[in-house]
């Protein structure tokens, strides 16, 4: 038997107006969004959303259906017109299914469908109490329609650039609906969309207009750029992006959805070189460089990366950067956490807890190490299994970490050594191992390789203290 609270609110989750708006979701994101990528779905998803997520979250937040619908365009808002909020909400989503979201102020236009969903549960208070199999079915239905969204599309990616008269013509993948380029007219300044119906091939070399001793060339697999003056007899590095960078960006870039094709690897693809006012031998140099976009050398020798735009083209602001400290190390981050906590674990059981609650200790511990395991853990089952797992790691590791405080608590003065030490070596343990990809997120070291070597290092420092101090305190023991 449900409450009289949860029984309105199912009934408002299953009202005509709400089920629609399932169906709808369902349709859309699974189905119409592969056949016609574009705003036009993107906003649909939006609508259909806003009339689901109300109902749901009054039923899982037990709160009045007006706070819920408040609650639920207030969110919106933060989330589509702010970059803090569309960080925040990829960040929150990604601890159950990898997951980007975009701030884009334009998806407000939707807001009006909350006017649906109010008219919804305006009419299903008036309807008959739901009961608890009706509920059975209705609620994992909703709850499938809002987190099973339709796979993501990798990223665009810079395959070949060509020379067309005035133009520099820059291909990519996949293409749009009524355009598969991007074009600048004025030595790589401004970029727009080109839609002449023309493929071209990719040139990994090409000269400058009337002067064949100077040529540049691609580095297949890296981002780097090679240029002679004397027909090719030696090269050197004209523009390049550290294999660590690369890397980075690679994780930038990578299709976080595992439903969705795989993004290219950011490397340089090809190239093309076009004649410019300003004297003889002034040039530019435009190369692709897949999901980075490209990097343009202009007449006076500068290079710049230029990432997509949304206007059609490419601009400085659109790249990428190369260090974002924090940024695409959540992996890094448990597995730091996962560590710690094993190593606070086996402290306290050498501290003397697990001897004086074994069986409370011993459970605690499991649940804390088995609740936390699926968020350092690659998931190793597809979705939606995978988000179950997570979804019942959290209580269970809210519950192991509950109870290894507990008996810290009760028994921290009946050991030996009450487990400050322990503490704090897991927490230095912590730093160890984090701090050496933090400082790769930030450019310092910048091989990943390096960063990993540090963390191997400074992560065992401190319990390799700790052993050594057991050790030799055991040692003095029968000798003093």
């Amino acid at each position: 038997m449900t409450t009289r609270s949860s029984s309105h609110a199912l009934a408002w989750l299953g009202h005509p107006v709400t089920v629609l708006a399932l169906a709808v979701l369902l349709l859309n994101d699974h189905v119409l969004k592969g056949l016609w990528p574009g705003p036009v779905t993107g906003k649909l998803s939006d609508v259909a959303g806003l009339v689901v997520a109300p109902p749901l979250a009054t039923l899982l937040l037990r709160c009045p259906a007006p706070a819920a619908i408040a609650l639920t365009g207030t969110l919106f808002t933060l989330v589509k017109t702010t970059a803090a909020g569309a960080e925040a909400a990829s960040w929150l989503w990604s601890l159950l299914i990898p997951s980007r979201i975009v701030a884009d102020p334009t998806d407000l236009i939707a807001l009006p469908a909350l006017g649906l969903a109010w008219l919804a549960w305006r009419r299903a208070a008036r309807r008959p109490p739901v009961r608890l199999p009706h509920a059975v079915l209705v609620v994992p239905v909703a709850v499938f329609a809002v987190t099973a969204t339709s796979p993501a599309s990798p990223a665009p990616s810079a395959v070949s650039v060509a020379v067309n008269g005035t133009a520099v013509v820059v291909e990519f993948t996949p293409p749009l609906v009524g355009a598969q380029a991007r074009a600048s007219t004025d030595g790589g300044a401004t970029w727009h969309w080109w839609t002449e119906n023309r493929t071209y091939a990719p040139q990994s070399s090409a000269c400058v207009p009337g002067e064949q001793a100077h040529c540049y060339r691609v580095r297949p697999g890296l981002l780097k750029v090679e240029e002679t003056t004397d027909g090719g007899r030696t090269w050197s590095t004209s523009w390049t992006v550290s294999s660590g960078r690369r890397h980075w960006l690679d994780r930038i870039y990578e299709n976080s959805d595992p439903h969705g094709l795989p993004s290219d690897l950011a490397a340089s693809r090809a190239l093309a070189v076009q004649a410019v006012p300003g004297g003889a031998g002034a040039h530019i140099v435009v190369v692709a460089n897949g999901p980075d976009g490209v990097a343009v050398r202009d007449a006076s020798g500068l290079w710049r990366r230029l990432g997509f735009a949304d206007n059609g083209g490419f601009s400085a602001r659109a790249a990428a950067p190369l260090t974002n400290p924090g940024e695409q190390i959540d992996d890094e981050l448990w597995i730091a956490v996962l560590i710690a906590v094993a190593v606070l674990l086996l402290g306290l059981v050498a501290d003397g807890f697990l001897g004086r609650a074994p069986v409370a200790f011993g459970v605690a511990g499991l649940l804390l190490w088995i609740g936390l395991l699926p968020f350092a853990a690659p998931p190793i089952l597809d979705w939606p299994y995978s988000v179950v797992v997570r979804l019942a790691g959290i209580p269970l590791a809210l519950a192991g970490g509950v109870g290894v405080l507990v008996v810290w608590a009760v028994h921290q003065k009946h050991t030996e050594r009450a487990g400050g030490q322990s503490a704090l070596v897991a927490v230095a343990t912590f730093a160890g191992v984090y701090l050496p990809f933090l400082g790769w997120s930030a450019g310092l070291p910048d091989a990943y390789g390096t960063a990993i070597l540090l963390a191997v290092i400074l992560g065992a420092a401190a319990p390799g203290w700790l052993i050594a101090r057991q050790i030799l305190q055991k040692r003095k023991g029968p000798a003093g």
